[in-house]
């Protein structure tokens, strides 16, 4: 089983070369599933996160600064972003798994949380973005033997090639 971990500070493009990754699996016939966590920004200022089902399309808020939820930085976690984010990972009929993040407000939500893991340890391949300062030791375990991209914004094009190189080794190795 292959994997991808990517990582790097905020800004650095982490999720647009997940998105990219998966895009090109995609065209290999591949059947992608899982979460992306984007944020939600209005007239240059963010507003919050929101939780997109990669294969459904369906979307919940995750954090806003006006949701009801527990604390996370500035933002409050939004009901319904676990329940959606349970379903998107749950889906068995997939080739490769993408999670987009596993970050501080993902990782409050027990459910939420063990999702990641389950499909993280499904025996299936996966591309999984996490937080630059993830501390969690079950989700360190499960990343540490995957093919690591520590990505800056210099080095964006850098990253996508090695990953590409990569995934056309484990996707037609002989074996």
């Amino acid at each position: 089983m292959w994997c991808i971990a990517i990582t790097g500070p905020p800004g650095s493009g982490k999720s647009t070369l997940a998105k990219r990754l998966a895009d090109f699996l995609k065209e290999k016939g591949l059947k992608v599933c899982g979460i992306t966590c984007p944020d939600v920004r209005v007239k240059g200022r963010r507003i919050g996160f929101k939780v997109i089902d990669l294969v459904s399309g369906e979307e919940a808020w995750l954090a806003r600064v006006d949701c009801e939820g527990p604390k996370v930085g500035r933002y409050r976690l939004c009901e319904g972003a676990e329940e959606l984010a349970i379903k998107a990972l749950s889906k068995e009929d997939c080739d490769v798994y993408l999670i987009d993040e596993i970050g501080p407000m993902e990782l409050r939500q027990r459910g939420f949380r063990e999702a990641m893991l389950k499909a993280l340890r499904s025996g299936k391949p996966f591309i999984a973005v996490y937080h630059v300062r993830l501390s969690d030791e079950e989700f360190l375990k499960a990343l540490k033997h995957c093919f690591n991209i520590y990505l800056t914004k210099d080095e964006r094009e850098i990253a996508y090639e090695k990953a590409l190189k990569y995934l056309e080794k484990v996707l037609y190795r002989r074996d």
